[in-house]
């Protein structure tokens, strides 16, 4: 039977959970279903996959309302505005806490909150003094978690309150690999690849360190933006590697960056899942990760993994890949395929 489904996010901008939210929309849509974005914020970077039905939720109007009294107002308008422009949903899926913080709120039926990220290392310092806000939201409706990792972390932060499964992030295999060919990057092969956001929790600094450590030929790609880009441009100067490591930006399709690398290299301190470690798994690129909380342990194999914040022991994984990086290939699981997923969510309806 025919489903409605809702996802709710912030904004469409290029960053793991937004990919997610069009990635398992397009899904449901193949499927059968009928897949909603509503979205807080009008900024959208990534293409939308044909047949996906966007809706904007101008949030801003409720930011003068004091927070206290915020979430039921905005909540409250949120569902007037589905229930208008969508009808009653068989299925509401939240994602991040801007938007968790309304939807908990929310008298929708059936609305669950995505859990994208390791609770405890997200907020790190901050969890104390948020730790009774936080009850309030992620306590008062269902919770999907993106990893394992993620829910066993969530389940310590929350307790025995706690309502929360697991269903991997997916990704869309067939999506990935024809993106993937839809150019060719002007970079001279063989190089190694990263691409994430420029911000503290994926550590360029641990990754950049350990590649000018490992002292080899091969370039560094870093496929991305964010506001420790600057940062990272610096201590690639400092470390007089500017001629190895190369700074793409923001790409809307960085799959071919992927498809053509030596192979993949993540060194985050901590990961919801880690989607784009299972979309060069699809591509047949070799991944090594730092074992960090939550996700890439529950991918790649333990040859594949090391040590979080050790640069001397990424740097070693750097020359061992290159030297026998069929080695370090890895299976995807079909667990993190875009059928499986939109299943398990259908589940949650039924």
């Amino acid at each position: 039977m025919k489903k409605t489904i809702v996802l709710a996010i912030f904004t469409l901008q290029g960053n793991g959970a937004e990919r997610f939210a069009l990635t398992l929309a397009k899904g449901l849509i193949d499927a059968g279903h009928e897949a909603h974005i509503v979205y807080f914020k009008n900024i959208i970077d990534l293409p939308i996959p044909e047949g996906v039905k966007l809706h904007f939720f101008d949030y801003q109007k409720y930011r003068a309302i004091p927070k206290f009294m915020r979430a039921s107002f905005a909540a409250k308008a949120f569902d007037r505005f589905v229930i208008k422009n969508i009808g009653i949903p068989d299925l509401v899926l939240s994602n991040l806490f801007p938007v968790d913080f309304i939807l908990s709120k929310s008298q929708l039926p059936n609305v669950h909150l995505v859990i994208h990220n390791t609770t405890s290392l997200e907020y790190g310092e901050r969890l104390e003094g948020m730790k009774k806000q936080l009850d309030k939201v992620y306590l008062a409706k269902p919770c999907v978690a993106v990893s394992k990792g993620v829910e066993k972390d969530f389940i310590k932060v929350f307790g025995s309150k706690s309502r929360i499964t697991t269903i991997y992030n997916p990704i869309d295999v067939e999506q990935v690999v024809s993106t993937a060919n839809e150019y060719i990057p002007d970079i001279e092969k063989p190089y190694i690849v990263n691409v994430g956001k420029f911000k503290q929790q994926k550590r360029h600094d641990i990754l950049i360190k350990a590649y000018a450590k490992a002292n080899v030929q091969e370039k560094l790609v870093l496929v991305g933006t964010g506001e420790l880009l600057e940062t990272s441009k610096k201590l690639v100067k400092d470390l007089g590697i500017e001629g190895k490591v190369i700074f793409t930006g923001f790409k809307k399709n960085p799959y071919p960056y992927i498809k053509h690398a030596k192979f993949m290299v993540l060194s985050s301190d901590f990961e919801g899942l880690g989607l784009v470690i299972l979309e060069a798994l699809a591509l047949g690129i070799p991944v090594i990760s730092t074992d960090c909380p939550s996700g890439p342990n529950e991918i790649l194999q333990a040859n594949n993994l090391v040590a979080v914040g050790n640069i001397f022991e990424l740097s070693l994984k750097i020359n061992q890949a290159l030297k026998e990086v069929d080695n370090y290939s890895t299976n995807l699981n079909p667990s993190f395929t875009q059928t499986y997923a939109v299943a398990e969510y259908i589940r949650l309806i039924d």
